[in-house]
C-alpha cells in the first residue's frame, strides 16, 4: 500500500513540477530575452550616439572602430555600423563582414534606416549558430545618417535562463523529497487534499500564481505539504513580479528628465508667436535636458557594468547643480502650487560619480513633490559634516514611519502600492551614493511639538 501510494505521490509531484516548471521556464525565457534585447538596444543607441558625428561628416576614424571592436569583444557581440547608403563602414569582425558590404537587403537594416528599431533572430550559415539581433537608427534631429546592428548568439539567452531557473529546480527537488517522506505516513484521507494541490498546480501552470491553498485543514503532514507548496508559489510569484519590474529600471530613471523636457517644449510652443526669444530660450533648455538624458543613460551603463567593481568618480559643484535642478523643477512646482527653495552656505564641491548628485536631487525632489500638499514648501538644503558634503530635501507632506524610512531604499519597495512607480528610484539612489563613497537616509521631519510634518531625505558625499 505504501509503495503504491508512494508511486501515486511521485506521479502527482511530477505533474505539479512539470506543469509549473514548463510555464515558469517559458515565462523566464521570454523575460530574459526581453531584458537582454533591451540592454543591447540601449547599448546600440549609445554606440549610435558616438558614431553619429563621424557618419554625418563622413569622418569615421580608428578611435570609433576601436570603440566598436572593444565593445563587441567585451560583450561577446558582433557590431556593424551602416551608412545612409546601406553599406558597412565599421565592423567588429571584418573577417566575417567585410567593409563596404551592402546591407540594404537585410530587413532589420532597412527598418533602422527608416528610423525604426528592429529586433529578431535568424540562423547563420556562416557561424552555424542561431543569432539574435538588434538594429537601431543613427539619427540626429529628423535626419537618419545610418544604422547600428548588434548580433549575438542565442546561447547568451539560454545561459541567462539557466541561471534564472536554477533555484526553481532546487525548490522543486525539495518539494518532491518532502512529498516522498510524507507519503509513508499519511493515509487514504489525504487523497482529496492532494487533488486540491494538483488542481492548484494546474492553475499555476496556466500562469496564475496568485492562488494559495488553505493551510489550517487536514492532518499535520498535509498542512506541512501545503505550507511548503504555498511558500514555493509565493517565492516564484515574487520572482516573476521582480523580473517584470526590473526591466523598467532605466525608464524609471528617464521619466523625470522626460517630464521636464515636455514642460519646456510646451512652454516653447506657447511662446513661439508671442515671444520668439523666450521660445528660443525654452528650446535651448530642452536641448540641455536631452543632453542630460544621454548623461543618465551613460550613468546607468556605468552602474550596470560596475556591479561591485571600482567606479570612476569626479568633482561636482553641488550648489550650482542644485540651483540648476531647482530651476528645472520650478514649472512643475508652480503647477502643483508648491514653493521650492535652496539653502546653501556657498560653494559645495563633492567627489562622486558624475551623474550621481543630479539623479539624487531629482529623485528626492520628485518624491517630495509627489507628497507635498498645495501651498507648502520643498527645501533643498546643502551643508557640510566633517569631511562630508550633505544634500537634504525637506518636504511638508505626510512623512514616513521610522520603519518605512529604513525599508524605503530596498529594491522594489513602495509605501503605497496604488501609486505609480516600481520602487526602484531610491534603490538606485542608494547604489549611486554608496558607489560614490557616501550614504543615504530618510527620517521624519518633526515640528516643535514632536509631531511629524514631513520627511527629510539625506545624502552625503565625500568632500572634494
Amino acid at each position: 500500500m505504501r509503495k503504491l501510494f508512494l508511486a501515486s505521490m511521485l506521479g502527482v509531484s511530477a505533474t505539479v513540477v512539470g506543469a509549473y516548471g514548463a510555464s515558469t521556464f517559458s515565462y523566464i525565457q521570454q523575460t530574459e530575452q526581453q531584458r537582454i534585447l533591451t540592454e543591447f538596444e540601449r547599448d546600440g543607441f549609445v554606440i549610435a550616439g558616438r558614431v553619429e558625428e563621424g557618419l554625418e561628416d563622413n569622418a569615421l576614424n580608428d578611435a570609433l572602430t576601436a570603440l566598436v571592436t572593444n565593445y563587441a569583444t567585451s560583450n561577446n557581440t558582433r557590431v556593424v555600423v551602416i551608412d545612409q547608403s546601406g553599406k558597412s563602414v565599421i565592423t567588429s569582425h571584418p573577417e566575417e563582414l567585410a567593409l563596404g558590404e551592402d546591407f540594404t537587403n537585410r530587413p532589420e537594416i532597412a527598418a533602422a534606416l527608416t528610423g525604426n528599431v528592429a529586433t529578431g533572430e535568424r540562423w547563420s550559415d556562416t557561424l552555424q549558430d542561431q543569432l539574435v539581433y538588434v538594429a537601431v537608427p543613427v539619427i540626429s534631429g529628423s535626419t537618419i545618417y545610418g544604422a547600428v546592428r548588434l548580433s549575438f548568439s542565442h546561447d547568451e539567452i539560454d545561459a541567462a535562463v539557466a541561471a534564472g531557473t536554477l533555484f526553481l529546480w532546487w525548490i522543486a527537488a525539495g518539494s518532491i523529497a518532502l512529498s516522498v517522506i510524507l507519503s509513508w505516513y499519511i493515509s487514504g484521507r489525504v487523497i482529496r487534499p492532494l487533488k486540491l494541490i494538483e488542481a492548484q498546480a494546474e492553475i499555476m501552470g496556466a500562469g496564475d500564481f496568485t492562488g494559495r491553498l488553505v493551510e489550517n485543514k487536514g492532518a499535520k503532514e498535509i498542512r506541512t505539504l501545503v505550507h511548503a507548496f504555498n511558500g514555493m508559489a509565493e517565492k516564484v510569484e515574487s520572482l516573476m513580479r521582480q523580473q517584470r519590474t526590473f526591466a523598467s529600471d532605466a525608464s524609471h530613471q528617464l521619466r523625470t528628465p522626460l517630464t521636464a523636457l515636455l514642460l519646456r517644449l510646451e512652454r516653447a510652443r506657447e511662446l513661439v508667436r508671442t515671444n520668439p526669444v523666450g521660445a528660443e530660450e525654452r528650446l535651448g533648455a530642452a536641448e540641455e535636458e536631452i543632453q542630460r538624458l544621454n548623461s543618465i543613460v551613460e550613468g546607468l551603463l556605468v552602474i550596470a557594468r560596475a556591479d561591485g567593481g571600482r567606479v570612476e568618480t569626479g568633482l561636482v559643484e553641488l550648489s550650482i547643480l542644485a540651483r540648476d535642478r531647482i530651476e528645472g523643477w520650478e514649472p512643475l512646482c508652480e503647477e502643483k502650487g508648491v514653493k521650492i527653495t535652496l539653502e546653501t552656505p556657498g560653494a559645495m564641491v563633492c567627489s562622486a560619480i558624475l551623474t550621481a548628485p543630479e539623479q539624487v536631487l531629482d529623485n528626492y525632489i520628485d518624491n517630495a513633490l509627489s507628497h507635498a500638499p498645495a501651498n507648502s514648501t520643498v527645501t533643498v538644503r546643502l551643508s557640510t559634516d566633517g569631511d562630508k558634503v550633505v544634500a537634504e530635501v525637506l518636504d511638508e507632506g505626510p512623512g514616513l514611519s521610522p520603519e518605512d524610512c529604513e525599508r524605503a531604499f530596498d529594491r522594489f519597495w513602495r509605501a503605497d502600492s496604488t501609486r505609480e512607480g516600481n520602487g526602484l528610484g531610491l534603490a538606485i539612489v542608494k547604489h549611486l551614493v554608496e558607489s560614490s563613497g557616501g550614504s543615504v537616509s530618510l527620517s521624519p521631519r518633526l515640528d516643535d511639538a514632536g509631531a511629524t510634518r514631513g520627511l527629510i531625505a539625506r545624502a552625503t558625499f565625500p568632500r572634494g
